[in-house]
């Protein structure tokens, strides 16, 4: 397959750009931590403790604007600061060096006296989340995924789902992501829960992405972490973009114990 990258990426810029913002009551100001391009969505009384969260974009696209309104949602639902990440994109850097943003935003804001701190990501960017949780010595609160892609080597994609991810692109994606000839040695992180905090797992039923999550939330029992998995009932792969977001705000809500 061959895959124009910069118009992947234009395209996605002009997606966002066209998206009018949500309200929110509280601050967002962009900038950096520690070199990595953070945006800051801070809500109007917001409770001690920090959401970082990884957009998706298979990897290769994507960036602080892609689900600026999932951001929104989220800290005004949680009560919560919401730190969102401009991780580093391949065929430039590799899934170790994206992990590698997350890890360096999580520490700074441990280190700067965040008490309570959950990962969360979307598609790929729940691979992101679940590397960094397992690479952190820090103590997480949990993880939200939404959509997550959990087996990059796609052995568990269901191509007869009816709005899952497009496999070609995925495929490029991971193998340029992970740094592999054979996606067989892509990481399959549906099977690596040992030690995970407690996690939030949604995914649309028509998403061929269903089989990795409730692959990795039976992991997540045989491990005793506390797990759940919501599956949307006429939801796709795109469900944050297409309307369900309050949806997944409202069970993070819940399962977290956090609220307005």
């Amino acid at each position: 397959m061959v895959v124009d990258v910069a118009q992947l990426r234009a395209d996605a810029r002009e997606r966002s750009a066209n998206r009018a913002p949500i309200p929110f009551d509280g601050d967002i100001g962009g900038g950096s931590l520690a070199g990595v391009g953070v945006r800051r969505y801070r809500p109007v009384d917001a409770a001690t403790g920090v959401v970082v969260y990884l957009h998706g974009g298979y990897g290769v696209f994507g960036d602080l604007d892609l689900q600026d309104n999932y951001c929104r949602l989220l800290a005004a639902g949680l009560g919560v600061e919401v730190v969102s990440v401009d991780y580093r994109l391949t065929p430039e850097a590799s899934l170790a060096e994206s992990v590698a943003d997350a890890l360096t935003v999580l520490d700074l804001l441990h280190s700067r006296g965040a008490p309570r701190l959950w990962l969360a990501g979307d598609s790929a960017g729940g691979a992101v989340a679940c590397l960094a949780a397992e690479a952190t010595d820090l103590s997480l609160d949990g993880l939200l995924l939404t959509n997550p892609v959990l087996d990059l080597s796609l052995s568990s994609f269901d191509d007869a789902a009816p709005e899952g991810p497009d496999r070609e692109l995925s495929e490029f994606a991971f193998l340029n992501w992970c740094r592999v000839d054979d996606l067989a040695n892509a990481p399959e992180l549906r099977y690596r829960t040992e030690g995970l905090p407690p996690s939030l797992v949604m995914v649309g039923d028509r998403d061929a992405l269903v089989p990795e999550a409730r692959a990795f939330v039976a992991a997540c029992e045989k491990s005793h972490v506390r797990s759940r998995l919501v599956v949307l009932p006429g939801a796709g792969h795109g469900f944050i973009a297409a309307g369900r977001a309050p949806d997944a705000v409202a069970e993070a809500i819940i399962w977290f114990g956090l609220a307005r």
